[in-house]
């Protein structure tokens, strides 16, 4: 696409005022922009759903009949994430008396709306909020839950968010999930049932209550000891945390598997017993540690909330040591346990594989922290060289040109190295030492390992999913990546939001993506730098290829800017909306992808390039900006044969806005890495931009 040098002028100008925008600001544009559409809903919903069933009708009238399902361009988040949800559980063989009530709504083409009319998407929004309902009276029947279809939406309603709702009802969703054990099934051979009176003598009251939902699972038969030796399962168990290297050796868990380990078996029944809910509580205490790692997520949260701008959105982990129990038990294998624990991730266990070789360093005395030294360049002398390269040994970025090198000279054998380690830790790989860089050295081996486990738990809160492509944006890497189940098939720089204005942590799905988008200005903008200018010369807006519209619609009225007095405005606003028309003068480029979140945060195209040349890209007000989109975009469209490219890059070529509908909506998360394992198995770091790893290393359990 050529453009014209004047138009560069027009990019600079206006990329700056899209940095003075808040977040904030483009929620209010999307809510206010979607209420239009709301209350077009609202009359057409409350007609309709009289014809409807009790519970629909009761539901909109507590909601005050407002759209829940359905929003001005397609489906809501609050429905992405839903059918998600049911497709997962239909993969399990739960609610098979919605089948069809789904594949009714969402034929294999997922062409939902069959047309744009109004009374169309009503009916749509009906079946939808049927569906809901049958899902969650499903999973609540018989839960004696405090929670109803009712109460979850007006909690997700509040929160803008469903996943809010969901969380909520973690507990009645794995009881749900979890399948009752055969009454045939016998555990161990010639073993006798506990007694519930050896439960109740425990005095730690939360263990006891689990010991007892756990055997009453069993049928309060013993799984772990018999007569004469230790079972299968506990012989399995031993293992698994012998070997674990994310465990803590020094933990009071360890201490408890030490001394069992080498018990003699007992001869009576009610030491056996005892001995028996010892090994079943290592097994919780262990399995806690396996499934929900060691952040203290709700003192993390806490903290969080005093933080401007700031979220990080966990999706419930929908097992339980005990649920895993009963699954192994029906598989007759406790290694079905470990392997269910075990996140999906694709980089998890290349991460665990890390932290061996971080280990090993810390058992070996690590490495010297360096005493301050002056800024070197290759080909300079120092008496630190030395020092340096024997610090570089220590992680495998140095390889000796010749042996037992002592000089102080900054060599070009040191030079390769100081590159591969400034690379893994993302700094400029120029080989200049200097502050940026000393600092990165002189990070000690034990903190790598404690931030090593750290990302590993948080790798275990990240949703599991079962789609074949996902997104993923790593936040403090500023990088994107598109994977196809284990293998990377794209990937691109991006920037995030700066400090104070913090990208999400969250998960959603992308449904759309839109070529030569508006961009919609928001009120700051307006009252500062749009309504002066206009005051001064009318035609400024006309000069800056900016629309002014009665709505915050492209299609809805144009108002020409001669016409109106400006200088009757300034803390005022008027009542109008400003758009900026596509093209590459447009702050968001010439592509968004969609994904509807409550943040109002999108991944986008931009006019201001040379900011990737920077490698700390924490520079937007949260939104996700893209170093190649188009790339991105002939990436979906092998993905999606919905997504004509050659088609999509002639309409690129032109200024007409057009959106494009995904006919599979693909995973995106936002994570928060600040150390991982690329695809060559190099093990990479990198600042805490936000400080997440100071808040939850002082918040582990």
């Amino acid at each position: 696409m050529k453009f014209k040098f004047k138009n560069i002028i027009l990019l600079v100008c206006l990329s700056m005022a899209i940095l003075h925008a808040s977040a904030i600001e483009y929620q209010t544009i999307y809510q206010e922009e979607q209420q239009e559409f709301n209350n077009q809903m609202y009359s057409e919903i409350k007609k309709t759903a009289i014809s409807s069933s009790k519970k629909i009708q009761e539901l909109y009238k507590a909601i005050n009949y407002q759209p829940v399902w359905v929003d001005k361009d397609y489906l809501t988040q609050y429905a992405e994430l839903l059918i998600h949800e049911i497709e997962e559980d239909f993969k399990r063989g739960l609610h098979p008396e919605l089948v069809d009530l789904y594949k009714k709504l969402l034929p294999d083409n997922r062409d939902i709306f069959t047309s744009n009319l109004l009374k169309d998407r009503v009916k749509v929004e009906l079946g939808i909020m049927q569906l809901y309902i049958e899902h969650i009276n499903d999973i609540l029947k018989e839960k004696r839950s405090k929670y109803t279809a009712l109460s979850l939406l007006q909690h997700a309603l509040k929160e803008k968010s469903l996943i809010h709702a969901l969380n909520a009802i973690s507990k009645e969703r794995i009881r749900y999930r979890t399948p009752m054990l055969d009454k045939n099934t016998t555990i161990i051979k010639e073993s006798e049932r506990i007694d519930m009176d050896s439960i109740t003598m425990i005095k730690n009251s939360d263990k006891k209550e689990r010991l007892k939902a756990m055997y009453n699972l069993l049928q309060f038969q013993p799984i772990w000891i018999n007569k004469s030796e230790f079972s299968s399962y506990t012989k399995s168990l031993f293992n698994q945390i012998e070997n674990d290297i994310t465990f803590n050796k020094n933990s009071k868990t360890y201490r408890n598997y030490q001394k069992l380990k080498t018990i003699e078996i007992p001869k009576e029944k009610k030491k056996i017993v005892i001995y028996e809910l010892k090994i079943a509580k290592l097994y919780q205490d262990y399995m806690s540690h396996l499934l929900y790692g060691d952040i203290d997520w709700k003192a993390f949260q806490s903290k969080l909330r005093d933080k401007k701008n700031a979220d990080w959105v966990v999706h419930n982990i929908l097992s339980t040591p005990e649920s895993l129990l009963i699954e192994s038990v029906n598989h007759q294998s406790l290694d079905y346990a470990f392997k269910e624990a075990t996140p999906t991730f694709p980089l998890y266990s290349k991460l665990v594989t890390a932290l061996k070789k971080y280990q090993n360093i810390v058992n070996s005395g690590g490495w010297e922290i360096l005493s301050e030294f002056k800024n070197l360049k290759p080909g300079m002398s120092n008496s630190v060289v030395p020092k340096i390269r024997e610090r570089l040994t220590k992680e495998g970025d140095y390889i000796p040109c010749v042996e037992n090198n002592n000089s102080e000279l900054y060599d070009e054998c040191l030079l390769q190295a100081v590159k591969r380690f400034q690379t893994r830790h993302g700094l400029t790989s120029e080989g200049f030492i200097g502050k940026m860089t000393q600092k990165a050295l002189n990070e000690s081996a034990e903190n790598k390992v404690s931030r090593i486990k750290l990302n590993l738990d948080r790798i275990k809160w990240i949703k599991r999913s079962h789609d074949r492509y996902q997104v993923w944006v790593n936040i403090p890497a500023f990088m994107m990546y598109v994977y196809d189940r284990e293998e990377p098939i794209e990937q691109m720089k991006v920037i995030v939001g700066r400090k104070g204005h913090n990208t999400p942590v969250f998960y959603n799905r992308i449904r759309t993506i839109v070529l030569n988008p508006y961009w919609r200005i928001p009120a700051s903008i307006i009252r500062h730098e749009m309504i002066p200018k206009l005051q001064k010369n009318s035609n400024y807006t006309n000069s800056k290829k900016i629309e002014i519209h009665t709505g915050y619609s492209e299609h809805s009225s144009v108002v020409n800017p001669h016409n109106i007095n400006w200088h009757k405005y300034g803390k005022k606003l008027p009542p109008y909306k400003f758009m900026q028309s596509p093209g590459v003068h447009n702050a968001l480029g010439k592509i968004k992808y969609l994904f509807p979140n409550k943040y109002s945060v999108y991944m986008h195209d931009t006019n201001q390039p040379y900011l990737f040349n920077k490698d700390m890209r924490s520079l937007s007000h949260g939104c996700i900006r893209l170093h190649r989109p188009v790339d991105l975009l002939k990436t979906f469209s092998t993905i999606d044969s919905k997504i004509n490219f050659n088609k999509a890059q002639s309409i690129l070529e032109e200024n007409h806005k057009t959106p494009l509908r995904l006919s599979h909506t693909i995973p995106i998360d936002t994570i928060y890495l600040t150390v991982w394992v690329n695809k060559d198995g190099i093990v990479e770091f990198r600042d805490d931009i936000y400080n997440y790893d100071k808040m939850q290393l002082s918040a582990i359990k």
